[in-house]
């Protein structure tokens, strides 16, 4: 018989013990340590000794917990489910990335190949294998974690659990010490998800993992299954759908450098800036129009109610606007190449654009702003030229991937309550019909002409049926609904006969009414948010200054690391990965980090997966990846000293 009290004694030291590797190695799980969960949690103790994790009053592992967690990691060892994220080879536009991914690809005569990668990774997990990530879903008693580390050299352990009493109970059983204490050494990562809407929860990871590690060791990661059950079934499937986001989100470095060249031309025009000091009245209306099919069912009434809202036109919409002979109050862009210009060009005429205000990110391709009578600008966020900005000028979030985004994001920036969106289909009921009459994308012999739009997801209707979309369109859908969940207070009413938006309430034209407002007042009150101030100081000067000191010293750090032959693929990753860590956490600005992330993570990402595919060629992909950093610097470097040498800032 053994002595329970004894056995309660022990846990207890335990849990002592662990808080205090807590507050030393951890001390973000705090917060979970002193959250009150939903849970009832609880350790059963039987009286042979044996204990078990009580969750809702019932009993978890029905058996010895150490023992269930041995079985499971024998079982993971020969045969486990898997998460693969694919790399991009080439975006076909030549530039800088796509110059060094072909390169590689060359190199090893293959492009990507999940099949063939899953045929690499399916036998057993060798005793001290190098794992960039791996998932348990399940805390449990945490006993798998130590198995887990013990066994192999995971960089990145990531766990997934529902409530935060289940996480304290561990604080009995797990040996917190040694696990918080092994993933706080030689940039190796743990991460704890908790919460109990599968959902959030997902989209609280991959938002984490996006933006905090270095994404691409994830490109393949082993799945353990410690605990079953509807929750952790649905945060697997949410997961694997959004995971996706995690390359979309990456940018290349060719895209930074326009975003800085153009942003250090749009700085020496002076453009006013926006500053998020001024709300306009609380009766405020506002409509976002964005160009998708059902826009043509909305125009006469968005002609008789020009009197009662600010009209933001996003994007392409100007088409079918200037067809139609409606005046939008501000038309907003985002893209950053020369390809917004001439959409303008085709979209509209130079008089009717010269009549009209256009609000647009800092990135704008500069030329745009020569077609419109008044030009304002906002900053966008985790962007190279917007991190020039003095930090008073906040960015305007959530305000991709497409233009509708935008607009919206504005509108509620600037503090309308009651906004109507047109157009912002999100999908199309025939793909053939996918863009409004007037549409730049409807108009054959152009480049922007497209006659179908692919049919990659299904989803349903804002007025009920069903409507197709694509990755991209997929992608806006969700940042519109994170923004909602920002923005509890505002009423969205969505009218296009789209997707559902999950946060908008569902509109029919024909039941839409409107009150008078101050519109000329609300007008007045954006425009005055605008501020020429931050082109007439020394700030942004300062910060070009640091930033070169931040490439001169990441320059030197690439010599050395890559300075001799590394014959081991694991030397490589762990290189790469110090240099991912460097950028994220050492540079003195943070833009260095901005202009580099996105393109070393691509190339980064496409030598993890076709090294894994065939082990060879370490020391040719160690130049490669070693020339892409180094021009790429020098190309960052030529723009910004001719700026520095200018008279613009003095």
């Amino acid at each position: 018989m053994i002595d329970k009290q004894v056995l309660i004694n022990l846990m207890r030291k335990r849990k002592d013990r662990n808080l205090q590797a807590i507050q030393r190695y951890a001390p973000h799980l705090m917060d979970l340590v002193n959250r009150k969960g939903k849970i009832p949690c609880g350790i059963y103790i039987g009286d042979n000794g044996q204990i078990d994790l009580m969750m809702e009053g019932r009993r978890v592992y029905n058996m010895d917990p150490r023992l269930v967690a041995q079985m499971q990691f024998e079982n993971f060892k020969k045969q486990r489910e898997n998460l693969f994220v694919i790399p991009s080879v080439s975006s076909g536009r030549g530039h800088i990335d796509d110059i060094y991914k072909e390169k590689m690809v060359e190199l090893f005569g293959q492009k990507p190949d999940p099949e063939k990668l899953k045929k690499v990774v399916e036998g057993e997990l060798k005793e001290g294998q190098k794992l960039g990530a791996l998932l348990s879903v399940g805390l449990g008693f945490g006993y798998h974690l130590e198995l887990l580390t013990k066994a192999y050299d995971i960089r990145y352990l990531l766990v997934v659990e529902k409530d935060p009493e289940v996480f304290k109970t561990s604080l009995y059983t797990a040996d917190w010490e040694f696990i918080l204490r092994h993933y706080s050494e030689n940039a190796r990562v743990f991460l704890l998800f908790v919460g109990d809407d599968p959902a959030e929860l997902s989209k609280h990871m991959v938002y984490a993992l996006g933006n905090a590690l270095n994404t691409p060791m994830l490109y393949f990661t082993p799945i353990f299954i410690h605990l079953f059950g509807p929750f952790y079934e649905q945060v697997g499937r949410h997961f694997s759908e959004r995971i996706n986001e995690l390359v979309m989100g990456w940018g290349f470095v060719q895209d930074e450098l326009w975003s800085l060249e153009y942003t250090l031309e749009n700085i020496k025009r002076e453009l006013p800036l926006y500053q998020g000091k001024k709300k306009v009245p609380s009766d405020s209306t506002a409509f976002v129009i964005g160009a998708g099919p059902s826009l043509e069912y909305a125009i006469d009434f968005i002609k008789k109610n020009q009197d009662r809202a600010v009209i933001f036109s996003c994007g392409s919409s100007i088409g079918t606007l200037y067809e139609e002979g409606i005046k939008p109050d501000f038309h907003v862009e985002i893209e950053r190449t020369k390809f917004t210009y001439d959409a303008l060009l085709l979209s509209a005429s130079r008089d009717y654009l010269k009549e009209l205000t256009i609000i647009f990110n800092n990135p704008m391709y500069p030329q745009v702003s020569e077609l419109f009578k008044e030009s304002l600008m906002f900053v966008k966020p985790n962007d190279t030229g917007g991190s020039l900005f003095p930090t008073d000028y906040p960015p305007v979030g959530y305000s991709n991937p497409t233009v509708v985004n935008a607009g919206l994001s504005l509108a509620l920036h600037m503090g309308f309550r009651r906004v109507y969106l047109f157009g912002a289909d999100m999908g199309y009921k025939d793909p053939r019909r996918h863009h409004a009459r007037g549409n730049v994308a409807l108009k054959k012999g152009t480049e922007f002409y497209k006659e179908v739009e692919a049919q990659e997801h299904e989803l349903d209707g804002n007025f009920g049926g069903k409507v197709y979309t694509n990755s991209m369109l997929l992608w806006a859908r969700s940042m519109i609904q994170d923004l909602l969940k920002l923005y509890k207070d505002a009423e969205v009413f969505n009218t296009s006969d789209g997707a559902k938006i999950e946060g908008t309430i569902p509109a029919r034209i024909e039941e839409i009414v409107l009150s008078q407002f101050k519109k000329s007042e609300a007008i007045k009150l954006i425009k005055q948010d605008f501020s020429r101030k931050y082109a007439r100081e020394d700030y942004i000067r300062h910060r070009l200054e640091d930033f070169l000191e931040d490439m001169q010293e990441f320059e030197a750090l690439v010599g050395r690391l890559f300075s001799a032959n590394l014959p081991a693929r694991g030397e490589l990753v762990d290189s790469l990965n110090f240099l991912y860590g460097w950028l994220y956490s050492q540079s003195k600005t943070g833009m260095l980090f901005k202009i580099l992330r996105g393109g070393f993570m691509q190339v980064e990402h496409l030598y993890l997966f076709l090294s894994h595919q065939e082990d060879k060629h370490q020391e040719e992909c160690q130049s490669i990846i070693k020339s892409y950093l180094l021009e790429a610097l020098e190309k960052t470097r030529a723009l910004i000293e001719p700026f520095l040498v200018s008279k613009t800032l003095t």
